[in-house]
């Protein structure tokens, strides 16, 4: 019975790599795998994964094992980011601003400039020129407009030791 599936998972740890598979995954089968010559291409890892579920899943349904090919590290550092402040030339001058968002979906439909007055008036708008037919929230925001509007930038930073791993997940689909 050839009816299984496979499939390449790249994950930092064997256990994120069993919570991305489809299948259940009941049985590791690495050190089987190395002991079979560690077959990677064409009829020979499939054979290998045929004969190995037969053996220990007996082909069930949604049961499937693993194969670690590279073991993955997971990232440990405990504050995993670099933050970077932004000088800018000059003050920053904010002006008031008016954003109308979507109540539903949080989208910004209009960002005005000026009085509330004006914003209302958009919101009018909305309603009668571009057929709007959600119901929106006016918030007060405020906007740089001279000067550097960006202060920082934050930037993801892993471990040294951290790598993805390569992991294949075989067994029939449920």
């Amino acid at each position: 019975m050839n009816n299984f599936k496979f499939e390449e998972i790249k994950a930092y740890t064997k256990a994120e790599a069993i919570e991305n598979a489809t299948f259940q995954i009941l049985k590791d089968a690495t050190q089987a795998w190395k002991n079979a010559g560690k077959p990677l291409t064409g009829n020979s890892l499939k054979e290998f994964m045929a004969e190995y579920l037969e053996k220990n899943t007996k082909f069930t349904n949604g049961n499937g094992c693993m194969i670690t090919i590279e073991a993955g590290q997971a990232d440990t550092r405990e504050r995993p980011y670099t933050i970077e402040n932004v000088k800018g030339e000059g003050k920053r001058k904010p002006t008031k601003a008016f954003q109308i968002v979507d109540n539903d979906t949080k989208v910004i439909l209009a960002t005005v400039f000026g009085t509330k007055d004006d914003a209302d008036k958009a919101i009018k708008t909305l309603y009668t020129e571009k057929d709007y037919k959600g119901n929106c929230t006016c918030e007060i925001i405020y906007k740089i407009t001279e000067g550097e509007p960006i202060a920082s930038k934050g930037f993801y930073t892993p471990s040294k030791n951290a790598k993805l791993g390569t992991y294949i997940a075989f067994g029939v689909e449920a």
